[in-house]
């Protein structure tokens, strides 16, 4: 599957990695100029959203022509006011995007080892039902175990973010800490 993965932090690097490792043909956008963000977009399935929060709804404003059709996904998170997703501004500003959300509510060092003892670590999602088959694929191509959650089911996702936050902080295991439905 031809990739398209905005942004080069952690987020970004990790899952473009893994995905490439499993085959995927992975193309970087970012703000630097050799890694240009239309021509990652060109011919894209699927587009990773790792870039800070913030800086989506421009994302989305400047390359909804790009991102029409495709399956969009959105790690970031907005911290502050308001949802930490971006889906409002998705909807709004790139309508035609297939909007998804997902590696969102665990930290890049468990996109980099997901298994734990020996178990592979579950990730939460929301798509439509008609994404969910590319949406699925891809977090098990990164390693992790997929666990949808339905459509719209962004705010909640939000929520499992915070509980991770809150078990990181808590636990005193460090940020390589992630959740298993048994």
């Amino acid at each position: 599957m031809n990739i398209a993965v905005i942004g080069t932090g952690n987020i970004g690097r990790t899952l473009g990695a893994a995905l490439a490792a499993a085959g995927h043909d992975v193309r970087y956008g970012s703000r630097t100029p050799e890694e240009s963000v239309r021509e990652a977009l060109d011919g894209a399935e699927a587009v990773i959203v790792g870039i800070p929060g913030q800086s989506v709804e421009a994302f989305a404003r400047d390359h909804a022509d790009e991102l029409a059709g495709k399956v969009v996904i959105d790690t970031a998170n907005k911290f502050g006011d308001g949802p930490a997703h971006s889906a409002a501004e998705f909807a709004a500003l790139a309508p035609a995007a297939h909007y998804a959300r997902a590696f969102n509510a665990l930290g890049w060092e468990n996109f980099a080892d997901p298994v734990f003892d020996g178990v592979v670590a579950d990730l939460f999602y929301s798509a439509d039902e008609t994404d969910r088959k590319t949406v699925e694929r891809l977090i098990r191509d990164t390693g992790l175990n997929p666990v949808y959650l339905g459509p719209g089911q962004h705010d909640l996702l939000d929520r499992l973010l915070e509980l991770w936050f809150t078990l990181v902080n808590s636990q005193g295991r460090g940020r390589h800490l992630a959740l298993k439905v048994l």
